[in-house]
Parts: C-alpha cells; sequence; structure tokens
C-alpha cells in the first residue's frame, strides 16, 4: 500500500509532497483578526464618543476585541464546513500521516 492509498484500497491522489494550503485557507487567520478588530474599533468609539474617556475606550475596544476573536472562533470549531462528510473531516488537511 503506498502513501497515496487508505486501507480501503482507494487511490485519493495525493501529491508525493506536503499538501500547499491555498490562499483561502491561507488568509482564513486574518479574517477572523480583522472581524475582532471592526468590532473592538466600534466599541471603542462608541465608549470615546459617549464617555469622553480615552482609558475606558481603550479597555473596551480590547474587551470587544478579544471576546470577539474567541467566541468567532469557538464557533469556527463547531461548525462542519459545506461539503464535508465525517470521512473526509477524518483526514484533516495540513496534517501529514
Amino acid at each position: 500500500m503506498t502513501d497515496d492509498q487508505r486501507p480501503d484500497g482507494q487511490d485519493h491522489g495525493r501529491p508525493d509532497g506536503p499538501i500547499q494550503p491555498t490562499r483561502r485557507q491561507q488568509l482564513k487567520p486574518f479574517e477572523y483578526l480583522a472581524f475582532a478588530g471592526v468590532a473592538g474599533v466600534f466599541a471603542g468609539i462608541v465608549v470615546l464618543l459617549s464617555l469622553r474617556d480615552i482609558v475606558l475606550a481603550l479597555i473596551f475596544f480590547g474587551v470587544a476585541f478579544i471576546g470577539t476573536l474567541l467566541i468567532t472562533a469557538t464557533l469556527m470549531l463547531a461548525i462542519k464546513p459545506k461539503g464535508r462528510s465525517a470521512a473526509d473531516l477524518d483526514d484533516r488537511e495540513g496534517f501529514e500521516r
């Protein structure tokens, strides 16, 4: 049995080298950070404009940034990508056997 075959005998067409992630997969962490940054900036601006306290606005920015990042990352772990079966999820991308 070669590295390209599973125990079920099917050839999955893996190249000899490591699998290169697509551009979308490479930019996924940036999307999470950008979304959390926008939420943090929004919270900071709301607090700054309503209370006129820069320190409190920075605190709310940090709390909103970290909270949004944690919630988004947790939700992304909980969902299954479209078009992927449980058998495909067992064969994780980016990990070599």
